[in-house]
């Protein structure tokens, strides 16, 4: 392996055109080359790679070489870096001077090779935007394949219960198609540019010689000016060519990152509020997690913060054509527990992400102990308003990273203590490496019933003042169930609770009930009152215990 120490004195360092030539001098080696700066290392092949570096002027940079052919690639690189990477300042200088003295030697000549350039300009820009779109057609077809076949290997156990292996292959065969097609274009875009370029460098140079011998000719121009035009086209279609170059990798690479584009260029949540929810927590006993809270704006304030929730003549619609809740008024006291029941789709978790304010309303207003929710800072109301959710997720990290996920300067005494209190301490402690046992892959180690305990305690040292149970026992056994709805009681011990459940013998003892249909709250009460009116709830009610025993 060879190894070599190098100083960039190139005005710009290793950006744009001296990063190409270091690549092309590279490239033409099978060793493999390494750039190294900073201690970071990237492949001197990789024109992205080497720029991502960003190496500036005066910089010490250690080029790596290993193969069959090492020596001569460092050596063709040192000679490439010792003769001077050309800056871009110097080149497009170059490219000036060089355009002025061919029109000044023969403005005819000279304008001539300025026209053909101008065209090969248009030609390389057509050409790269012809590329971006091919390149992400490309990209949008291997994203395609890529989720197709995880599906299927994913949902292999489906594929082969149904007998759908012939229909998976086709439809297999039908991306892989689609991702060659696709390739071959993208590969045929990329090669396509080297071969103009060189086109419209030769015809330039014919050009010269022609016009320029027929001039000589006429006794109107010189041999000698002919060479220096040479000279001064190679000048200006050197860089021009290097760029192309440039061009082509940058179009592939953000059509390669359109998706993180997307992701990135995503609007955040609407975070336009001032006034702030504070919640201190205080210690706590062995019963239930108390919390003391006071709201602040610009300047403190003694107001006390218990919980109570309000929709006042709410308007709320995915789109403005669409508005499918209109005037909603509920009313949650402070401390209380209210279930919300109805079909499936029909608003039951809309209402709640609207507390939450993932949507925003269309008219009236939310508040919570009276303050309208766009009038706090998300990051407060988040913190005042907690969530356990149907698919209890597990983060990539120890059993005690997980539970400490929302508060991370959680000490392990409160990671355990909240752990017990959610029932979840006895099989944490039965594992390999108790609290410290990594889990991976969404927790899939775990039983469901596990992992929804990891969240409710998670839900625990949060300790929010009020909690959101969106169909936290939805997914578990009837046995499991009984464990993590004594776990979640603790919880809702002196909060404002919410609760979403299908299974309506865990909300029967819910201090009122909201039955929603289409967006609309048709009935409220409790259970007996409900049960007593004879109305929706009650043949939702029927229709679960006649469920339950079939």
């Amino acid at each position: 392996m060879e190894k070599r120490d190098f100083t960039i004195t190139s005005e710009t360092g290793i950006h744009a055109r001296p990063a190409t030539i270091l690549v092309q001098a590279a490239s033409k080696y099978n060793s493999d080359v390494t750039l190294s700066y900073e201690g970071k290392s990237v492949n001197l092949k990789s024109i992205m790679g080497v720029m991502s570096l960003g190496v500036g002027q005066n910089a010490s940079v250690t080029i790596t070489a290993k193969g069959d052919d090492e020596k001569e690639a460092l050596d063709a690189v040192a000679e490439t870096i010792g003769e001077g990477v050309p800056g871009l300042v110097s080149a497009i200088i170059g490219i000036i001077g060089a355009t002025a003295m061919m029109l000044w030697i023969s403005p005819i000549l000279g304008t001539s090779i300025i026209v053909i350039i101008l065209i090969g300009i248009v030609c390389l820009t057509w050409l790269s935007k012809r590329a971006r779109r091919v390149y992400l057609r490309n990209q949008n077809a291997l994203g395609a394949f890529n989720s197709g076949i995880e599906e299927i290997v994913v949902g292999k156990p489906i594929i082969q219960t149904f007998g759908l292996e012939e229909t998976t292959t086709r439809q297999v065969n039908i991306l892989n198609d689609n991702l060659f097609k696709s390739m071959r274009s993208a590969a045929f875009t990329s090669q396509l540019v080297e071969p103009l370029v060189k086109f419209l460098n030769q015809f330039t140079y014919c050009l010269v010689a022609i016009q320029g011998g027929l001039m000589v000719l006429r006794g109107s121009i010189s041999i000698g000016d002919i060479q220096a035009f040479f000279l001064y086209v190679g000048q200006v279609s050197d860089p021009l060519s290097r760029s192309s170059y440039i061009m082509t990798k940058f179009q592939e690479t953000a059509a390669a990152l359109g998706r993180i584009y997307e992701v990135i260029d995503a609007p955040s949540e609407i975070d336009d509020g001032k006034l702030t929810l504070s919640n201190s927590s205080s210690k706590t006993d062995r019963d239930a997690i108390s919390t003391n809270t006071s709201m602040t704006a610009n300047q403190p304030s003694n107001q006390a913060h218990t919980g109570t929730i309000d929709f006042e003549h709410v308007d709320f619609g995915y789109t403005p054509s669409n508005v499918f809740m209109k005037d909603i008024n509920i009313h949650i006291p402070a401390g209380s527990m209210v279930a919300i029941v109805g079909p499936t789709g029909a608003g039951k978790s809309t209402l709640v992400n609207l507390i939450m304010r993932f949507y925003d309303i269309k008219n009236g207003r939310i508040t919570i102990d009276g303050v309208d929710i766009r009038d706090l800072s998300r990051e407060s109301l988040h913190n005042t308003v907690g969530m356990v959710l149907q698919d209890a997720w597990i983060f990539t990290g120890t059993i005690a990273d997980n539970i400490g996920y929302g508060k991370p300067n959680a000490t392990r005494e409160e990671i355990e203590y909240v752990a017990r209190l959610a029932m979840a301490d006895h099989f944490i402690r039965t594992l390999p490496n108790g609290y410290d046992t990594m889990l991976n892959r969404g927790g899939d180690d775990l039983s469901q019933g596990q992992r929804q305990l990891i969240t409710i305690a998670r839900a625990f040292l949060a300790d929010p003042s009020i909690l959101i149970l969106d169909e936290a026992t939805a997914n578990v056994d009837t046995r499991t169930e009984v464990e993590v709805q004594k776990a979640m009681n603790t919880l809702l011990k002196g909060r404002t609770s919410i609760v979403i459940a299908h299974r309506l013998s865990t909300i029967k003892n819910a201090d009122f009930l909201l039955v929603v249909e289409n967006g609309t709250i048709v009935e409220q009460g409790t259970h007996h009152e409900l049960i007593k009116r004879g109305g929706h709830y009650k043949e939702l009610y029927e229709n679960y215990v006649a469920g339950i025993s079939i």
